[in-house]
């Protein structure tokens, strides 16, 4: 793919069709599983890795417990494909959904996962899925949007099976990634990212209306929105870069470009105190952050505050996720791992295979391909979800180890 000589520039543009689809992701990782409820102890890293502006202050420890809480074997037929793309809890903690190659989004009760493992609903869909995700409102689990292979962003009814809109303005190219942006924003918006090397940005109310759209030197493989509520949406392209626009001002260009990944770029999730984490097919996680500029026009490159290095991913989309509230990285591994990073050290501090022999249906060959955690309070625990390329996933209950106090977030 060719490399623009600025990677930050947008434009506006009015509207055409519309129609429909969606994708897919997994991830998974630890030495010691056991049965459901066990507490698995992680593959060590006592090795800490130099932060860019020197050495850290101590190695990397792990504050957490996790526990396995639900396996869900796959349910793939012989010679067919599950391979998870993407997975996502819902606003309200209640419900998980799942998508993928099999052209199908899976909606699981979470509190029935560790005893009933089967799907509360299926919604069949037209296309391979890349991206699933929950539209926020109060409540949560009414809606859920994808964006798929055929360059279609579609929102379903989840009541109901069927689709309340879809929208085809990516002219047929991929879609890798969409967003809602969070309740409580001022503006009600959703983003889409496609092969078409653009990212467009429309209100998800009137989806075949006119849209924004912000464009990259190659396919854009990743958006989201500020969880706080800010007007910024962080896109990420398969020219190796990175950038964060302020949505109310597409045409001024980025706010902050982030340049340092030798390959493309996969993931961008937002950590707090005005920084971002990406994810790269280098195998790497990146930290950054930049100032506040009093105008966007007046903005320039992001400042990388630390890598995050151990798990693999040079071939396939092994999923990120931030657990922002605790400060914690997760990510599949082409090594069949699961991976978790804490922000303030660049080595992994918990590291759980997926046990391939107990799983009949598994594929020794396969990898860790999404992972998504349950947003909340550090103080009271949380959730982290796994898929695997065979359609396996595994949920692990996080919480804080007896006697550890934990960091500030903000202090990261």
């Amino acid at each position: 793919m060719t490399t623009p000589s600025s990677p930050c520039s947008s434009s506006s543009s009015p509207t055409s069709g519309q129609h429909r689809r969606c994708q897919v992701q997994e991830s998974a990782a630890v030495d010691n599983e056991g049965d459901n409820g066990q507490v698995v102890h992680g593959i060590p890293f006592p090795e800490a890795i130099e932060d860019v502006e020197g050495a850290e202050l101590s190695p990397p420890r792990c504050e957490w417990e996790f526990r396995l809480a639900a396996t869900v074997p796959s349910p793939s037929l012989a010679g067919a494909s599950e391979a998870i793309g993407s997975v996502d809890f819902d606003p309200a903690g209640r419900l998980l959904a799942t998508g993928g190659i099999a052209r199908k989004v899976r909606i699981y009760g979470v509190a029935g996962l560790p005893s009933s493992p089967s799907p509360a609903a299926c919604i069949c869909v037209p296309a391979k899925l890349s991206s699933v995700r929950w539209r926020p409102e109060e409540g949560g689990g009414r809606a859920v949007g994808c964006g798929d292979y055929d360059g279609v962003v579609t929102e379903y009814d989840v009541e109901r099976g069927v689709a309340a809109w879809e929208r085809d303005e990516h002219a047929g190219r991929r879609v890798w990634a969409l967003d809602y942006a969070p309740r409580g924003a001022p503006t009600s918006m959703a983003a889409s990212g496609s092969d078409d090397r653009t990212a467009h940005v429309w209100d998800p109310r009137a989806p075949s209306g006119s849209w924004a759209t912000a464009r990259a030197g190659g396919a854009v493989l990743c958006v989201e929105f500020d969880p706080s509520g800010g007007p910024q949406l962080a896109v990420g392209s398969a020219d190796r870069r990175a950038a964060v626009y302020d949505v109310r001002a597409l045409g001024h260009g980025a706010v902050a470009c982030m340049d340092g990944h030798a390959r493309a770029v996969t993931y961008v999730r937002w950590a707090p105190a005005r920084r971002v984490v990406t994810s790269g097919a280098d195998g790497t996680h990146r930290l950054w952050e930049w100032p506040a500029a009093p105008a966007p026009e007046l903005s320039g490159p992001a400042r990388e505050v630390r890598s995050y290095s151990g798990h693999v991913s040079g071939r396939s989309f092994v999923g990120m996720g931030l657990w922002r509230g605790a400060g914690l990285v997760a990510s599949g591994s082409e090594s069949n791992h699961v991976f978790v990073y804490d922000l303030r050290w660049g080595k992994p501090v918990w590291v759980h295979p997926f046990d391939v022999a107990s799983d009949s249906s598994s594929d020794a060959g396969g990898f860790v391909s999404a992972v998504t955690w349950l947003q909340g309070d550090a103080d009271g625990g949380g959730a982290l979800v796994a898929g695997r390329s065979d359609g396996v996933l595994k949920m692990f209950t996080c919480q804080p180890r007896r006697g550890d106090t934990h960091h500030q977030v903000d202090d990261l």
